[in-house]
């Protein structure tokens, strides 16, 4: 099932669920109002009736205290119940019909009258009670209390009986107008919500494709998104990982295509080299030194260049599981330095570099071989007696180290493309060809690894590397 069908499946169950429950709270609520309205009428008829019944005894000149079931014929149910409204019949202790009082009799089954009610027993001791009685449509409301005589002993019962079927069909025509109006909102609601999940789902699904396009090797286009909520976040996201992705695959493929280019040049050298060495009758010993040199520096460029392959191979795993530490680096700066004190005075270079300590959180290992790089560079490719400038500084959140070089003219055009893998600067009286062109692109995957940046400015034969690390 697609997650769309997922997401109506149970929008409708919560429908469902919503709309019965609701429908039983209607239900409730206006059966237990509907009650409510019997209850307190009938608390008015009773009131009512009361003061009629003193009303009768007091006009008829019988005494209150010395009313007997005689009284208790038709003309006082009579009386009671054209003043009330509603029907009444008078019960003697034993149950029997002693009184009938009529208003309509085409409003009231007349059987219904010598029903005996439910609550006959709890009258009998006392009790004022309602009885509310339902059949189908028909509903009925009896009040039931006793009347007293001699000695405040009871001496019957009055049951007054009020049909309540016209309120009860409109209360209920009430209620079923009120759960079609929300069973219908609850439907709409249903139909927006649905409308705007497939919405929200939609771009799900397309990025669901689009992956699997990413699986098969293929780089879809950009994903079209308006909505800056979190989907349009996602699709962003996604948006850029996937140009990162194809940026990432399009560099490995061209490194491999670079790799192949560089290993094949020294393996044809000492191939060729070894093929004429083989001939039994070449006797030229000046050339075979020659050739011997020449492999050896092939297998040796070969060597590096491998070395170099297998760090870089290294770098990203060992960068995510070394565990970072505090480093002095202005300390490892004297100390690339100092190991390379006989260089410097080969060339007759002077090194100016003063500073104090600053703290870096990173991996000791790789910010060495970063540092020992590029101060190799600048040995390797300033002019004899000139001066290398080295400063550690700390800028805002990020320590910056830069090295300043004079000799070697880098061109312009490869002021960007020189971080990149197998990239040498072949210029006039600059050559690198001993060079794998793998240092700096190491040093750039170090930097990137650290959260931070490299950049280089060029003026005339100025070259200046900065290096910006975070503090960590």
């Amino acid at each position: 099932m697609t997650i769309r069908g997922k997401f109506g499946l149970v929008l409708l169950i919560i429908f469902i669920i919503s709309l019965l429950s609701f429908n039983i709270f209607i239900d409730k609520l206006f059966e237990k109002n509907f009650k409510n309205i019997i209850t307190e009428d009938v608390k008015i008829i009773y009131s009512s009736s009361i003061k009629n019944l003193e009303d009768y005894i007091l006009l008829n000149n019988i005494k209150k205290d010395s009313l007997t079931v005689k009284d208790l014929n038709n003309k006082l149910i009579n009386f009671i119940v054209d003043r009330i409204g509603c029907e009444g019949v008078i019960f003697n202790l034993d149950k029997e019909v002693i009184a009938i009082g009529i208003k309509n009799e085409k409003q009231i089954d007349l059987n219904k009258l010598y029903k005996i009610p439910n609550s006959f027993d709890l009258v009998k001791d006392n009790k004022t009670v309602v009885d509310i009685e339902e059949e189908g449509e028909e509903v009925l409301g009896r009040l039931s209390y006793s009347i007293y005589g001699k000695e405040s002993e009871p001496i019957g019962i009055i049951v007054l009986i009020k049909d309540y079927s016209s309120e009860f069909i409109r209360n209920n025509n009430t209620k079923n107008l009120v759960n079609t109006i929300v069973s219908i909102m609850f439907i709409l609601i249903l139909t927006f919500v649905y409308y705007l999940s497939s919405n929200i789902v939609k771009p799900i699904i397309i990025l669901k494709d689009k992956l699997s396009e990413i699986s098969k090797g293929k780089y879809p286009n950009k994903i079209e998104v308006k909505s800056r909520d979190e989907i349009g976040v996602l699709v962003n996201s996604f948006n850029i990982m996937s140009e990162k992705l194809k940026k990432k695959d399009e560099q490995e493929k061209s490194f491999f295509r670079n790799v192949t280019h560089e290993l094949k040049t020294p393996l044809t050298n000492i191939s060729g080299y070894a093929q004429i060495l083989e001939d039994e009758n070449f006797d030229d010993i000046e050339f075979r030194k020659k050739a011997l040199n020449r492999i050896i520096s092939e297998s040796n460029r070969m060597h590096d260049m491998v070395f170099s392959l297998l760090n870089i191979s290294k770098q990203s795993s060992d960068l995510e599981e070394y565990n970072y530490e505090k480093i002095n680096l202005k300390n490892i700066i004297n100390e690339l330095l100092d190991i390379r004190t006989l260089d410097l005075k080969g060339k007759n270079l002077k090194i100016n570099f003063s500073s104090k300590d600053h703290i870096l959180i990173g991996n000791k290992q790789y910010i060495k071989i970063l540092f020992s790089n590029l101060i190799d560079n600048a040995i390797k490719y300033s002019s004899k007696e000139t001066t290398i400038k080295i400063k550690l500084e700390e800028i805002n959140e990020f320590i910056q180290f830069s090295i300043l070089s004079k000799g070697k003219v880098i061109p312009v055009d490869l002021k960007d493309k020189i971080f990149e893998a197998f990239v040498r600067v072949e210029n006039k009286g600059f050559s690198s060809k001993n060079s794998n062109g793998l240092g700096l692109y190491i040093c750039k995957n170090i930097i990137a690894a650290h959260g931070g940046l490299i950049e280089l400015n060029l003026n005339k034969d100025e070259s200046e590397f900065i290096v910006k690390l975070p503090k960590g």
